[in-house]
């Protein structure tokens, strides 16, 4: 490769590395848990749940309890029916009935009890899973927020490639030649180099899923001209479940079991199990049944099958069998099969959340080279103090996402039935205590311990995490074990295991490390940052 090519790719990998590095950072760091947000959420409600086989539970009583609450007549109803807690969620749209009251021309988004039948709305049963599930693709910022994840990985998808030609030559030699007791700009170069390379895999696959999911729009338009702006047909072609049916009328009908529907179409086909059910135009003339679900991925990888039911004939209108691919529609699951490791069960999830981790330190090794890389004597004193600046901020808003995590999951541990809105509870404790630790990282000015005491702060917590949660709800460690409770189990034991390498990295940071800082051997003053 010529120079000039080299540097080409080099200042491209640089310059799109450091520009997302806190978005992804905060991503990667976030989509490691987002894996698990659903054992978070039963470890936070500390409940022993029921483990009910998902058909078996009385949709047609919850229906018939919402109705009398909400009105549902003339409503498009999703239920989701996959899941392991005690909770089921609903999410009820307007009614289309133009004779509608006002309580059901309103939407809902419900948690449902599957035992007792009672209805909390989505603020209620918020759980710190959910918020970290959406802090990973920045729903937190209305409207604009997954198109920034989304630009954040498409550029991330630059790094990687870019990354890649820069690094090839140097993988191997990088690899095998690994010493933390030499120059410290050397150290974050081979760290970075060595496990970006173990982590290649699971980074493109990120990085090209990402894309695809929250820059969908750029896909739809493209396609949206093939349909000759049909959007109709579009969407009957890619989620056949999402179509809308206009409203007619009332039916003076009964309303059919749904139940029945979900106990005959769970046995259709072998290994097939059911994930969400739509009913259309709820108490209508024209009122569907519809229930998607999948073949067991270790029966085939994708399977998606669905059926569409006219209730009151009994005759299904349309289905795809789960063993015949339709690329339209299979596309899209492999894409969020692969992106939220949605098969293989727990070992492919503990994979992937430990290759999440693995790249917020390629990440925060990544931006360490840049700051390490850009103090030299031939530039200014206000290049080198921007550099020095820049360096703070990145580090404080990243490294604190540790200790302010942990000590998020000991609030809702202690605070839980507390707060009927728990989704701004949340909001307010977790950005308000990021802000404050952000803030005093940064005007501590000073890397080393930024680092330091993120690691130790984060390992305290960490460990105080089973603790309180066995002191709060009775649930420890030995206690899930026996009652065979393993989400919640699942939960303490990774915190442990977060907490004991984080105190062991604690324990190798030692003060002769700062020594081998380019700002020590080339001090700058820091007064005017």
């Amino acid at each position: 490769m010529s120079k000039r090519n080299y540097n080409v790719f080099f200042n491209t990998h640089t310059v799109s590395g450091i520009v997302i590095s806190v978005a992804l950072y905060i991503i990667f760091f976030a989509g490691a848990f987002a894996l698990i947000k659903e054992e978070i959420q039963i470890w936070e409600e500390g409940h022993q749940i029921s483990n009910i086989e998902r058909h078996n539970i009385d949709y047609d009583h919850i229906l018939k309890k919402l109705d009398t609450k909400y009105e549902l007549n003339g409503r498009d109803l999703q239920l989701n029916i996959e899941g392991k807690s005690d909770h089921t969620f609903i999410y009820m749209q307007a009614s289309k009935d133009s004779l509608a009251s006002k309580k059901g021309k309103q939407s809902n988004y419900l948690y449902v009890d599957i035992n007792s039948v009672e209805s909390h709305t989505y603020s209620e049963q918020y759980s710190l899973g959910e918020f970290l599930y959406r802090l990973h693709f920045f729903a937190q910022l209305p409207n604009i927020g997954m198109y920034l994840s989304g630009f954040a990985a498409l550029f991330f998808l630059f790094a990687i490639i870019t990354g890649v030609i820069v690094h090839w030559k140097k993988i191997i030699p990088n690899f095998f030649a690994f010493n933390p007791k030499i120059a410290l700009k050397r150290v974050w170069t081979d760290a970075h180099t060595a496990l970006g390379i173990i982590g290649l895999p699971f980074q493109f696959i990120f990085a090209v899923t990402g894309c695809y999911m929250c820059l969908a729009i750029f896909t739809l338009i493209p396609a949206n001209i093939l349909y000759n702006n049909n959007q109709d047909k579009l969407m009957e072609d890619l989620r056949p479940d999402r179509v809308n049916n206009e409203w007619i009328a009332t039916s003076d009908k009964k309303i059919p079991s749904f139940n029945d529907f979900i106990k005959r179409s769970a046995s259709r086909w072998d290994h097939f199990h059911l994930q969400r059910g739509f009913i259309k135009n709820y108490g209508g003339t024209n009122m569907k049944y519809i229930l998607t679900g999948e073949l067991e991925d270790n029966e085939r990888f994708i399977g998606l099958g669905y059926f569409i039911l006219d209730p009151y004939t009994g005759k299904i209108e349309r289905k795809k069998n789960p063993n015949n691919l339709k690329y339209t529609q299979d596309t899209q699951r492999l894409m969020d099969r692969l992106h939220f490791a949605n098969f293989g069960g727990l070992p492919i999830k503990i994979i992937y959340f430990i290759l999440a981790l693995v790249t917020c330190f390629v990440i925060i090794t990544g931006v360490l080279i840049w700051i390490e890389a850009r103090n030299k004597k031939s530039m200014t004193t206000k290049q080198r103090l921007y550099t020095a600046k820049v360096g703070h901020i990145y580090l404080a808003i990243c490294l604190s996402m540790l200790p302010v995590t942990a000590l998020a999951f000991i609030f809702v541990k202690v605070s839980n039935g507390y707060f009927t809105d728990k989704q701004t509870a949340i909001y307010c404790f977790y950005f308000i205590t990021w802000l404050i630790a952000i803030l005093v990282f940064r005007f501590k000015r000073d890397n080393y311990l930024t680092n330091k005491y993120s690691l130790l702060l984060g390992a305290i917590l960490g460990f105080f995490i089973p603790i309180i949660n066995g002191v709060v709800s009775g649930n420890w460690l030995w206690v899930t074990l026996k009652q065979h409770q393993y989400d919640i189990l699942l939960v303490d034991t990774t915190w442990i295991i977060i907490a004991s390498v984080s105190f062991l990295f604690y324990l190798k940071i030692t003060p002769q490390i700062k020594t081998q800082s380019a700002f020590y051997k080339n001090p700058i003053d820091m007064v005017d940052q």
